[in-house]
């Protein structure tokens, strides 16, 4: 019996010793004969047996050469791709993958194993095997990091992301900038404090980059180290420009956003218990039954030059004043905007809601009403258009509502619910304040914003007759003052803290694990910026035509319009969508103040029609204390069944439908959530 392979390919051996002197070429059966060191050469690849004539022979399991095919002297030889078209095909699909992982936050890890996957292929036998070729991760980035107490400090710079977001054919570029600090998680104080911003466009998308990020374990000690490197750089730019296509671009600092504990950092100030951390007026706060509080006076207001003499003394909490004071034309009162998500949204609704559900007596609702007031809340879950992203929860969640929720109960549902709920009186002062933030988020009522002040005024002394003087906070002080960012920057959305903060979750995503945050940071900012990013979503951001979406053939029509029929019509601001299951996307207000609901969408003669139904009757919400019709918020009835045709430049926005109590109110979309 043979042992082992070895054993046997020696006794063939010496059985074919008599055969091997003087073999002759022509014989197939001797050529057909292998030896030991072929054998052995042979045993590393992937062999198949064929039995013939009772001989083993071995061939490995690849392509046989073939000759190429001669044709005639008319016709060219084929040529095989050349090394250019190669390499260029080579590229196309590097960039690709590289586009592809950096869309999807694909993992180093993740992507190293795709690569060399592909590379088994010898399609792909010119990619990178590891991912940090292929996305050009920088080697070395330890020497961009400076120390900065207790943490470390990166700085991107200004100017680098003035040039990759700057549009083009504009002379003078005003930045946005927003600081605040980011926990990166619940169990430890490891956090960044990120400088960012963004440049102020006529866009409605607005692209954020990073300035600097410090991380540590706590905030830095002193704030003018931390802005440092910022305003000295901003301070260059704003003197002498940046050169962009050579073409000289006038740079200047529109404000600086953000929160009151970042505001008490930056400008080294009061903090929002102090009793004199008013940053636009005067006015001395009170102790009343353990809190400091703002009861309704009139004091002088502040200027810029009122902070940098130092007049208030109280005010300022070091002797050192803020490097902020560098920037040339940069107001430290009137380019430092009251942020509206915090103070109104984070601010004054959640503290109303938590005063009915838990405040004083005399102004807190039964649980029967509390439990009512949730299931409306949900109930209208079902009729709010996807323009927003987070529908309603229940009061029972209400402390951890995000700043969109509460924004969308203090413009849209709040009005609906508590209509049946409150008192008269608490339900005017709620009015007072919803009305007031309408206008002031809106570009087409300039004309109502001295209203709006005086709606304000009203609500804040208002408020400490029904909940009490103790409970006139800083947020609700600062009411007294958010029309004059009106006055300066136009409406509020243009100069509030949800742009920067929904780019937080973005610096967040790009953590992968505990260690280095920071660095992790870095490499991914470089890897975008090198990678000429293809989006796989084939969406403008920015547009001035309607995008029509999803072709059908099912109508309804009218006599004599004829045309290609769409589901879908999308504006730069929002999109109207014709579904059977959801109709909340469906309805519009025309210019002439018509409610619309849509049934079809026809393209005719590079004309964009829409047919639609028309409600018969519409009044008003509300009469008091303005009549909502000038607000364009209605109580709408009877749909009529005719079909009618608007043409798309008559649409004046789009609103969205509750359904509840067998009311129809459309009300206007503010700001669509983020």
């Amino acid at each position: 019996m043979i042992k082992s392979q070895r054993t046997k390919r020696r006794k063939i051996r010496n059985e074919l010793i008599p055969f091997n002197h003087n073999p002759s070429e022509n014989d197939p059966f001797i050529n057909s004969i292998t030896t030991d060191d072929e054998l052995t050469t042979r045993e590393l690849l992937p062999c198949q047996s064929i039995q013939n004539n009772n001989i083993l022979v071995l061939r490995p399991d690849v392509e046989p050469e073939i000759e190429p095919v001669r044709l005639s002297n008319d016709l060219p030889m084929p040529t095989s791709t050349t090394l250019p078209e190669i390499f260029e095909e080579s590229v196309k699909i590097k960039d690709f993958i590289a586009s592809w992982a950096i869309q999807y936050k694909i993992p180093h890890n993740a992507l190293n194993g795709l690569l060399s996957g592909l590379k088994k292929h010898e399609c792909f036998q010119s990619l990178p095997l590891d991912a940090r070729t292929v996305l050009c991760t920088p080697r070395q980035i330890s020497n961009t990091i400076r120390i900065m107490n207790p943490g470390i400090y990166h700085h991107f710079g200004l100017a680098s992301g003035i040039k990759k977001y700057a549009p083009e054919n504009l002379l003078e570029l005003k930045i946005a900038v927003g600081i605040d600090g980011l926990p990166l998680s619940k169990s430890s104080g490891n956090q960044f404090w990120p400088i960012l911003a963004y440049i102020i466009t006529q866009c409605s998308t607005k692209k954020v980059f990073p300035i600097g990020i410090y991380y540590g374990q706590s905030k830095p000690e002193d704030s003018n180290e931390f802005l440092s490197e910022f305003v000295t750089e901003a301070e260059d730019l704003i003197t002498n420009g940046i050169t962009i296509n050579n073409v000289i671009i006038k740079i200047s600092i529109s404000f600086i956003c953000y929160d009151s504990p970042a505001k008490t950092f930056v400008l080294r100030v009061k903090t929002h218990s102090g009793f004199h951390s008013c940053t636009r007026c005067f006015i001395d706060g009170d102790y009343q039954k353990h809190r400091v509080c703002f009861p309704y006076r009139k004091f002088p207001l502040r200027d810029h030059n009122s902070v940098i003499n130092r007049i208030d003394e109280d005010y300022h909490t070091s002797e050192l004043p803020s490097v902020l004071t560098k920037l040339n034309d940069f107001d430290l009162v009137k380019s430092l905007p009251l942020d509206y998500m915090h103070l109104v949204c984070l601010g004054v609704t959640k503290k109303l809601l938590l005063l009915w559900k838990s405040g004083p007596l005399k102004t807190r609702l039964p649980s029967k009403d509390i439990k009512s007031l949730s299931k409306s809340l949900l109930a209208l879950n079902t009729d709010i258009s996807s323009d927003f992203v987070r529908k309603s929860r229940s009061l029972l969640e209400v402390g951890r509502w995000k700043a969109v929720e509460l924004r969308f109960f203090l413009l849209y549902s709040g009005p609906v619910v508590l209509k049946s709920i409150l008192n008269n009186e608490c339900y005017s002062h709620f009015m007072s304040l919803n009305i007031a933030m309408i206008i002031l988020l809106s570009p087409n009522h300039k004309s109502l914003v001295d209203y709006a002040r005086h709606l304000l005024d009203y609500f804040v002394k208002q408020f400490q007759n029904l909940y009490g003087e103790h409970l006139v906070s800083h947020n609700v002080h600062g009411l007294l003052h958010l029309c004059d960012d009106y006055d300066q920057f136009g409406p509020l959305d243009q100069c509030s803290a949800f742009v920067f903060e929904n780019h937080m979750k973005e610096l967040k995503s790009f953590i992968r694990k505990h260690e280095k945050p920071l660095e992790q940071i870095i490499n991914r900012y470089s890897e975008i910026n090198s990678i000429n990013l293809k989006t796989f979503k084939s969406t403008q951001l920015c547009y001035e035509k309607p995008i029509l979406k999803r072709p059908h053939t099912n109508g309804p029509l009218i006599d004599n319009i004829v045309g290609v029929q769409y589901k879908s019509l999308l504006f730069r601001n929002f999109h109207i969508s014709i579904k059977k299951q959801k109709d909340s996307d469906s309805f519009i207000l025309t210019n002439s103040g018509e409610v619309v609901k849509c049934v079809n969408v026809i393209e005719m003669n590079n004309n964009i029609l829409i047919i639609g139904k028309q409600y018969n009757n519409a009044s008003p919400f509300f009469i008091e204390p303005i009549n909502s019709i000038k607000l364009d918020i209605y109580h709408v009835n009877n749909l009529s069944e005719t079909l009618n045709c608007w043409n798309i430049t008559d649409i004046k926005r789009k609103i969205m439908i509750f359904n509840h109590n067998r009311l129809m109110i459309g009300m206007p979309i503010i700001h669509t959530g983020q």
